[in-house]
C-alpha cells in the first residue's frame, strides 16, 4: 500500500508475507499512526513526529507516563493541579492524550496528570506536534501524545518485577501472555505506591501525600479470517491517598485535618478491522470510560467532615473509517463518528442547573494523501465538529514533505487548531466556604449571581450579566516548517520552526464584588497569544565495536509564548512593575520573558551506552530549563521582578542494567538508578522535584 512503500514497523502482513495487509503482526523498521491515522513511515510523516520506543523507557527506568515525557526535546511539564504537559508553549489542556487512539479523561483545572499513568505494557508513545484538530478534534490544538500498548505475543511468556527506591516508593508489575497465530491475549496488572514526601519539615503536612495506586490492563486480539481481525482492551485503575494538614488564623494553629482521597478510572475499548477487499479496509471501534474522584477532609479531634467534594465524568464514543488506496499514489481516509459526555459532583448544579450536564457532539474527518513523485508527497486533512455546546467548527490542515533524497526530508505544514469550552468554564458552579469567593461558568452564570443577590450577598456589578455574549471555542493557526538530514550514517539532524496565533482564548475575571470583600469570577473569552520557536535535535548511533554501541540524542527548544495585548501595553508604556523597596518604574517589552510557566530556553539529553557482550546498558538522562515566571507579587499580571521567577535548573538522572540468564526459560534483569543526582528542591514552585532519589529493581522473564 501507499504507506508501506518502505520498511515499517508493526506492520501487518499474512503469513506467507505475499499480500500487504492481514492479521499477523513482525517487527521491522519504524512506523507510526497517530500523525495520519494509518499505518506510515515515521520519516515519511510531513508533520513534527516523535516516537519513545518500550526499550528506552526501560533502560530509563521509567514508571509513570511523566518520567519519559520528561526527558523529550520540546516538551515541559508544570506543577498545576498534577504533572501537567506543555507543548509548543501550550498549557496542559491544549494537548490531548490518547490509548490506543482513544482520548484519556479526567482533568482537574484543565490538567491531565501524566503521573497518574503507567507506562508498564506500553509498546510506544507517538507525540504529533502542532495542531491535529483535523483529525482529533478538541483538546488537540497543541498536539497529540498516543500510549500504544504492545500486541499480545504468540506462544507463552511473562515477567515479574520488583522495584524500590527512595521514600518508600514501590513498584511491582506482573504480565502475563500467550497465544496463536488467531488468537492471543496479555495480561498486565501494576502496583505503585509511595509514602510521599516533606519538603517543609516547619510546616504540619507532606508536600505530597502517601499512596497506593493499582492498575489492570487487558489486551486481546482474535483473527476470525485473513479478512477480520477484532480486539479488546479494557483497562481499570483505583488509587487511594492519605495526608494530614492543619488550618492557621494569623499563624496560630487551629484544628488538624486527615485529608483522604480516592480516585476510581476504567475504560473498555472493542474493535473490528475488516479487509473489505485489497484497496479497502473498514476500521470500527467502540469506547467507553469513567473517572471518579471523592476527597474528605475529616478533623483529627472528632472525625467531623469539614470539606468533601466529589467528581464524576463519563464519555462514550462510537467512530467508523474506511480507507480506500486508489492507486500507489492516492490514499483516503473517511469517518466519523458521535460522542457522548457527562460530568457531575459536587461542583455542579449548585444554582439549580442540571446537576448532571451533559452534551453531544457529531463529527467528521476526511484526509487524503497525494504520492505526487518521489520527491513531493502532500497530505490534506479536514474535520467537521458539531457539538450540543457550541458552534460547529471546520479545522482544515495542508502538508507537504520533500524529499530531495534519501537523506533529507523538508517538512511543512499549515493547520488550525480549536478547543471548545471544558465542562467546568461552562457548567461550574462553586463557592469557595474558606475564601468566601464563587466561581460561575458562563451558562449558570446569571442565575448564579441573581441568587446571591437575593440573599443580600452582592456589592456589586461589573458587567450585565445577563447580556453576556455565549463562550466560543478557542481557535488557532499554525504553522510548521523544519525537517532532517542525515550527514552520515551515524548521525541524523532535525529541526522545526513553529508559529501558533490563538484567538478567543478563555480566560478567568471578576464579574461582582461581593459584600464580604471576595469576587465572584466567570469565563470570557478575551485574550490574543501567540506561541513561536524553534526545535533542535541531533540523534547519534554509533557502533563502536563489534557487540557495543552508543546512542545519543540532544534537544533545544527556543519558544516565545506572549499575550498579544500585554506586547501592545508594554510598547506604549503603560504597564509598570513595583520593586521590594516601594518604587514603581517603567516596564518595556524587553522585561517580558513571556506567559508564566514557560521557560525561553529548555534542553533535553537521553544517552545510553549498550554492551550486548555484556547484556549491560548504562543509560544518562538529563533536561534543563531556563528561568521562567512563576507569580506576581506587584500586581501587574507579569513576572518581571527575580522574587517572581522559578530560577533554572538541570535535573540529572542515571541508570545501570544488567541482565543474565537463570536457567535456560529464566532471565533476570537487575537495574539500579538515582534521580535528580543535583537535589534540586523548590518546594512551593516545583514540589515534583523530592530531592535526589535512587532505587533498585529486579525482573525476571520468563
Amino acid at each position: 500500500m501507499l504507506f508501506c512503500t518502505r520498511a515499517a514497523t508493526a506492520q501487518q502482513v499474512p503469513s506467507d508475507s505475499s499480500r500487504a495487509d492481514s492479521m499477523r503482526t513482525v517487527r521491522m523498521a519504524p512506523m507510526v499512526v497517530t500523525a495520519t491515522r494509518s499505518e506510515k513511515v515515521l520519516e515519511d510523516v510531513a508533520v513534527p513526529v516523535s516516537v519513545i520506543t518500550s526499550d528506552i523507557m526501560e533502560r530509563e527506568g521509567a514508571l509513570r507516563l511523566g518520567d519519559v515525557l520528561a526527558y523529550e526535546m520540546g516538551m515541559a511539564l508544570f506543577d498545576d493541579h498534577g504533572m501537567g504537559l506543555q507543548v509548543q508553549g501550550f498549557a496542559s489542556d491544549y494537548t490531548l492524550i490518547l490509548l490506543d487512539g482513544e482520548p484519556v479523561i479526567g482533568r482537574t483545572a484543565g490538567t491531565l496528570d501524566v503521573d497518574r499513568i503507567t507506562v508498564k505494557g506500553l509498546s510506544h508513545l507517538e507525540i504529533v506536534r502542532g495542531p491535529s484538530s483535523s483529525l482529533y478534534g478538541s483538546e488537540a490544538l497543541a498536539g497529540v501524545v498516543n500510549l500504544i500498548t504492545a500486541p499480545p505475543a504468540e506462544g507463552m511468556q511473562g515477567s515479574a518485577s520488583f522495584r524500590i527506591g527512595s521514600h518508600a516508593t514501590s513498584d511491582m508489575t506482573l504480565q502475563m501472555e500467550g497465544g496463536r497465530e488467531r488468537l492471543g491475549a496479555r495480561l498486565v496488572v501494576n502496583r505503585y505506591a509511595s509514602d510521599g514526601y516533606d519538603l517543609t519539615p516547619g510546616i504540619y503536612g507532606p508536600t505530597t501525600p502517601s499512596f497506593a495506586d493499582w492498575t489492570g490492563d487487558l489486551r486481546s486480539r482474535m483473527v476470525f479470517s485473513d479478512r477480520v481481525l477484532v480486539r479488546l482492551g479494557a483497562r481499570a485503575t483505583i488509587e487511594n491517598q492519605e495526608s494530614v494538614f492543619a488550618s492557621e488564623t494569623d499563624g496560630l494553629l487551629e484544628d488538624r485535618y486527615n485529608d483522604e482521597g480516592r480516585r476510581l478510572e476504567w475504560s473498555i475499548h472493542p474493535e473490528i478491522k475488516v479487509r473489505l477487499s485489497d484497496k479497502v479496509r473498514l476500521n470500527t471501534t467502540l469506547y467507553g470510560t469513567s473517572y471518579q474522584t471523592e476527597t474528605h477532609h475529616r478533623r483529627q479531634d472528632d472525625g467531623f467532615v469539614n470539606y468533601e467534594d466529589e467528581f464524576d465524568q463519563t464519555l462514550a464514543k462510537a467512530e467508523m473509517q474506511v480507507d480506500v488506496l486508489w492507486d500507489t499514489k492516492h490514499l483516503t481516509n473517511l469517518g466519523g463518528g458521535v460522542i457522548g459526555e457527562q460530568i457531575g459532583g459536587s461542583r455542579y448544579g449548585e444554582t439549580g442547573s442540571d446537576p448532571n450536564p451533559e452534551s453531544t457532539q457529531a463529527y467528521f474527518f476526511a484526509q487524503h494523501e497525494w504520492l505526487a513523485s518521489d520527491l513531493l508527497h502532500f497530505n490534506t486533512s479536514v474535520r467537521f465538529d458539531n457539538h450540543s455546546d457550541y458552534a460547529a467548527r471546520v479545522t482544515p490542515k495542508f502538508a507537504v514533505l520533500v524529499r530531495p533524497s534519501g537523506k533529507i526530508r523538508l517538512r511543512a505544514s499549515v493547520g488550525s487548531g480549536f478547543k471548545a469550552p471544558a465542562f467546568r468554564q461552562l457548567y461550574l458552579s462553586f463557592t469557595n466556604p474558606a475564601g468566601g469567593y464563587s466561581v460561575f461558568g458562563s451558562l449558570p452564570m446569571d442565575e448564579g449571581i441573581r441568587q446571591l443577590e437575593a440573599e443580600g450577598q452582592i456589592e456589586q456589578k461589573f458587567f450585565a450579566i445577563s447580556q453576556l455574549d455565549p463562550l466560543l471555542a478557542e481557535n488557532s493557526v499554525a504553522f510548521n516548517l523544519g525537517g532532517s538530514v542525515e550527514p552520515f550514517a551515524w548521525l541524523t539532524v532535525q529541526a522545526n520552526a513553529f508559529h501558533n496565533n490563538v484567538r478567543d482564548l478563555i480566560e478567568t475575571q471578576p464579574v461582582a464584588q461581593k459584600t464580604n470583600g471576595s469576587f465572584v469570577y466567570g469565563y470570557f473569552n478575551l485574550a490574543r497569544i501567540y506561541t513561536r520557536g524553534i526545535e533542535l535535535e541531533a540523534s547519534i548511533k554509533s557502533q563502536l565495536v563489534k557487540q557495543s554501541s552508543l546512542d545519543i540524542s540532544l534537544g533545544y527548544q527556543f519558544l516565545q509564548a506572549r499575550d498579544r495585548e500585554v506586547v501592545t501595553a508594554l510598547k506604549e508604556g503603560t504597564v509598570f512593575g513595583r520593586r521590594p523597596n516601594g518604587r514603581d518604574y517603567r516596564l518595556g517589552l524587553e522585561d517580558y520573558t513571556g506567559m508564566f510557566g514557560r521557560s525561553p530556553h529548555s534542553a533535553s539529553l537521553r544517552a545510553a551506552y549498550i554492551n550486548r557482550d555484556l547484556d549491560l546498558i548504562v543509560s544518562i538522562q538529563g533536561r534543563w530549563r531556563s528561568r521562567y515566571g512563576y507569580r506576581d507579587l506587584d500586581g501587574n499580571n507579569l513576572a518581571n521582578r527575580s522574587d517572581e521567577f522559578v530560577p533554572d535548573y538541570a535535573v540529572l538522572g542515571a541508570a545501570i542494567t544488567k541482565s543474565f540468564t537463570v536457567v535456560q526459560t529464566v532471565e533476570a534483569v537487575v537495574q539500579v538508578g538515582l534521580d535528580n543526582a543535583f537535589n534540586h528542591t523548590y518546594p512551593t514552585s516545583v514540589p515534583s522535584l523530592p530531592g535526589r532519589r535512587g532505587y533498585v529493581s529486579l525482573e525476571f522473564n520468563f
